[in-house]
């Protein structure tokens, strides 16, 4: 089994660079909040525990998230395979075993690179927090080895976790639907799946209502939590979401069939493929959602009347959001790039067929900014009912205060970021030689 795990991971390495980077991270960012904890331990301060302990829950709520995310996207890519194991009497446990197999396997690989920048980073971080008086002068990050080395199994969890999600569709029901689905994708999403979105949609809301009876400084730290909650609802629901959102947005191009094909191909690629638009766009919802959150949160409690928002806090909140901020440019990113490179036989084949050169590049330019669009529309609804939630809490009414000056580079960065790593991945695919891609195996 230890041999098909790492036999997939050399055969399809960019299917899971996304995977790794985001392990990557999460290796390096628990390693650091639990060098600060230790700090803490030994003469720190309990407010630096505190510092290093939120922290920490967030990188592995977020590390779980991206994980499900660039996980499920490589579980899809070996989706074929994994069918025919079922086929030849392989249980839902080995294939189980299997994906685990892979994320312990790049866990472990990432994991002293992690572990030497977690080290570094913990001492910058340390320092800029005693600069600006939010640890005693005296805190040093102890030597000890204990908070890289509790990293790799914390990471190694949440992979586990995002496993678990990842392989529930191919590990359940019989091994020859499996097989067909690979064929004829369905483009649904399951019963369960969709309960549990629609489960944890609801749950985000309660938490929401629930925000907006707190005081600021608790009702920022439950939006932003609200705002995790609703896009893991999204991530369940991705497919629904998307093609809804991608079906009102592409109707000019769908119209306009007559005035060129490039246009009204890639609104009805996208809109048949609810599957791989979900991957696509979720990391861009996910990066424009907390982002978006965040800044919405601090712009209403600095103009909320009577409310005084200490510089520590506002301190503490950039850097979290910019972690954030990292995983989700990580996950569009890669996802992105994988998903359009892995397409290269689809272009080969309308290259074969036809199409020109020149039309193949107006419908990836079309494609991408369909698709960045839509991550930026579902991003901006998974933020609202946050931060409506928090402008209710501080008592400025339900409209939040959004600058435009600070939200403005969020989307267009957001969305410059996706159409950029589409359209080059894409650019690159369609210049190789489509007999040749069609005759690779």
């Amino acid at each position: 089994m230890i041999r098909m795990a790492f036999g997939a991971l050399r055969a399809r390495p960019a299917s899971f660079a996304g995977l790794a980077a985001a392990l990557f991270l999460a290796v390096s960012a628990i390693a650091m909040f639990g060098s600060l904890i230790a700090a803490a331990a030994t003469g720190g301060g309990s407010d630096l525990g505190a510092i290093g302990g939120a922290f920490g829950e967030i990188v592995i709520i977020m590390a779980t998230f991206v994980a499900v995310t660039t996980l499920g996207f490589a579980v899809r890519q070996q989706h074929r395979e994994l069918a025919l194991l079922r086929t030849v009497a392989a249980t839902p446990r080995q294939v189980r075993r299997l994906i685990r197999c892979q994320v312990a396997g790049l866990t472990l690989l990432v994991s002293p690179p992690a572990w030497a920048l977690g080290a570094i980073a913990a001492r910058l971080f340390l320092r800029a927090l005693v600069d600006r008086g939010l640890a005693p002068a005296g805190a040093t990050v102890p030597a000890g080895p204990l908070p890289l080395l509790l990293a790799t199994p914390a990471t190694a969890l949440a992979g586990l976790i995002a496993a678990a999600f990842a392989t529930w569709r191919i590990s359940h029901g019989p091994p020859n639907a499996a097989l067909v689905e690979t064929a004829a994708p369905t483009g649904g999403i399951g019963r369960v799946r969709g309960g549990l979105g629609l489960l944890v949609a609801g749950g985000a809301g309660a938490l929401c209502r629930f925000v907006a009876g707190r005081e600021p400084d608790e009702a920022a730290q439950g939006a932003l939590l609200g705002a995790l909650a609703l896009m893991v609802a999204l991530a369940l629901l991705g497919p629904w979401a998307a093609r809804l959102v991608v079906t009102v947005i592409g109707l000019p191009l769908r119209l306009a069939r007559g005035a060129g094909a490039g246009g009204w191909l890639a609104a009805v690629n996208l809109r048949g493929h609810a599957h791989r638009l979900a991957s696509a766009v979720v990391p861009i919802a996910l990066l424009v959602g907390l982002s978006t959150t965040f800044v919405a949160v601090t712009a209403t409690m600095r103009h909320a009347a009577g409310v005084v928002v200490p510089e520590g806090d506002i301190w503490l909140r950039g850097v979290e959001v910019a972690m954030l901020a990292l995983f989700g440019t990580v996950a569009t990113l890669s996802t992105l790039v994988a998903l359009t490179a892995d397409r290269r036989r689809e272009y080969a084949l309308l290259r074969l067929v036809g199409a020109t050169r020149r039309q193949l590049v107006r419908a990836l330019a079309a494609e991408a900014v369909l698709t960045a669009l839509t991550g930026a529309v579902l991003g901006t609804a998974v933020a609202a009912p946050a931060a409506v939630a928090f402008a209710l809490a501080v008592g400025g009414g339900p409209v939040p205060y959004v600058s435009v000056g600070s939200n403005a580079p969020i989307l267009a960065g957001a969305m410059i970021l996706a159409v950029a790593a589409q359209l080059g991945a894409g650019l690159r695919v369609i210049a190789l030689d489509p007999a040749t891609t069609l005759a690779a195996p």
